[in-house]
């Protein structure tokens, strides 16, 4: 498939932002940099993720994170284009001055194609940071202009195929069910793990064993918003072969004063008011079928413990998010999410 390859280039001095831009907005996943028009480096989501685990920042220039050496293909080499195209989905095209010609893609991935994989959304919390309105709703069925976040979240999942929907529930129950009982989601089927006790975070996985799930499961708070490509992260998922992938969002904080480094009694560094980043938990995860077996009947168990179990055997890895993202956590991130 061709495309309007010149919307998917950048030149050495743009930045991550830029590449990150073209990236969710473009229907190709690859940005092409180029000098003076001539093929000099790509970047795809997986350079971005790499970079932001080397801490880059966003304003961090293209030839800083891109791949210097690239797959291309020279224009009417048919044979090589025909080859590449099977082991990827992308290929520039250069002519014989190496200059940028075209963008080839083998296709774009149907994301309305059904997905095998069952989705959990938290939804049993009481969602205290947020009273007195959730005095008498549950946190996600609060409204966002003229749909409740779970729905915003379902919206977001069927998008790329999930349609396998279970809601664990607890407090106001009843309220979410009659909810989606009065309001279907086309092709979307929801169905409820309710818990008789609090069992915590991930306690109700358990009643999914009756499913006989044979594929990765999502799990995802229900008071989280966010662009991520769930179709990317359950392929990285299967591809780096963790039995737990948590989705890690970026946080920064500011020191409010000059920092000092001291050596042999000696200032050798004064840096003001530094900004430190920090990997944070953004509340989605996906895990493979055999958690199931860690999570025994009618047992209180909350995320961080039944992770902690698989990362003291060293199977549990990350998947960092450039995307949206917003915790739905207080007053304050409410207001943000309803903007």
């Amino acid at each position: 498939m061709d495309i309007d390859y010149k919307l998917n280039t950048l030149n050495l001095d743009n930045t991550m932002s830029d590449a990150i831009h073209l990236l969710q907005n473009r229907p190709i996943k690859i940005v092409v940099v180029t000098s003076n028009e001539k093929l000099v480096g790509t970047i795809t989501d997986g350079d971005i993720r790499r970079a932001l685990l080397k801490s880059y920042t966003l304003i961090t220039p293209c030839s800083d994170i891109m791949n210097k050496n690239p797959h291309y293909a020279l224009e009417n080499d048919y044979m090589s284009i025909k080859s590449l195209l099977q082991n990827y989905n992308v290929i520039p095209i250069v002519d014989n001055e190496h200059t940028l010609v075209n963008i080839i893609s083998s296709d774009i991935p149907d994301k309305k194609e059904r997905l095998p994989n069952s989705v959990v959304i938290m939804a049993g919390g009481e969602g205290k940071r947020l009273q007195p309105l959730t005095f008498t709703t549950p946190k996600p069925l609060l409204p966002l202009k003229k749909k409740p976040i779970i729905h915003k979240i379902i919206d977001r999942l069927s998008k790329y195929g999930l349609y396998d929907i279970n809601i664990s529930v607890h407090y106001k129950a009843q309220m979410l069910k009659d909810y989606f009982t009065n309001q279907k989601i086309l092709n979307v089927n929801v169905n409820f793990l309710e818990e008789s006790t609090p069992l915590g975070t991930a306690g109700c996985l358990y009643l999914l064993k009756t499913k006989k799930i044979t594929d990765p499961i999502i799990i995802i708070n229900g008071d989280i918003l966010t662009e991520i490509n769930y179709i990317d992260l359950i392929n990285y998922h299967k591809k780096v072969k963790n039995v737990i992938t948590i989705c890690a969002a970026f946080y920064e904080t500011q020191i409010p004063f000059g920092t000092l480094e001291v050596e042999n009694n000696k200032i050798s560094k004064i840096t003001e008011k530094p900004i430190q980043k920090h990997l944070i938990n953004a509340g989605i995860y996906i895990i493979d079928d055999s958690v199931l077996n860690s999570v025994k009947e009618n047992t209180y168990l909350n995320m961080p413990d039944l992770i902690n179990m698989y990362i003291n055997k060293n199977q549990v890895g990350i998947y960092p998010l450039h995307e949206e993202w917003i915790d739905i956590g207080s007053h304050e991130d409410y207001e943000k999410a309803k903007k």
